[in-house]
């Protein structure tokens, strides 16, 4: 039916649109290709890198209406990141244990 009739839909949430973007530039990070010191440390880098943007576009959006659900979308992006740090920290300390054992 919407084929016949373009129902309008309703422009996403300017912070959305940004808590979106941080999502997919995140998705390009890929564990399978961290294999050295300088490749863990850049990751680490790009995640605290999101975690303060996030904290940015929360400030900017502060005073919004919808700030309580801006915050659970956030409250998730940015779960989805100490995880992803985590699981870099712990490739990283396999990474180095392995360098050290091969001495």
């Amino acid at each position: 039916m919407s084929g016949i009739i373009n129902f309008p839909r309703p422009a996403p949430h300017a912070a959305i649109v940004r808590l979106d973007g941080l999502t997919n530039v995140l998705s390009e990070l890929d564990g399978e290709n961290l294999r050295t010191q300088d490749d863990m440390r850049h990751a680490l880098w790009v995640l605290d890198l999101a975690n303060k943007c996030v904290r940015i576009i929360l400030r900017d959006f502060a005073d919004d209406p919808n700030i309580r659900q801006l915050a659970r979308h956030a409250e998730e992006l940015t779960a989805s990141v100490e995880e992803a740090r985590y699981m870099v920290q712990d490739r990283g300390n396999k990474y180095l244990t392995l360098r050290r054992s091969r001495r």
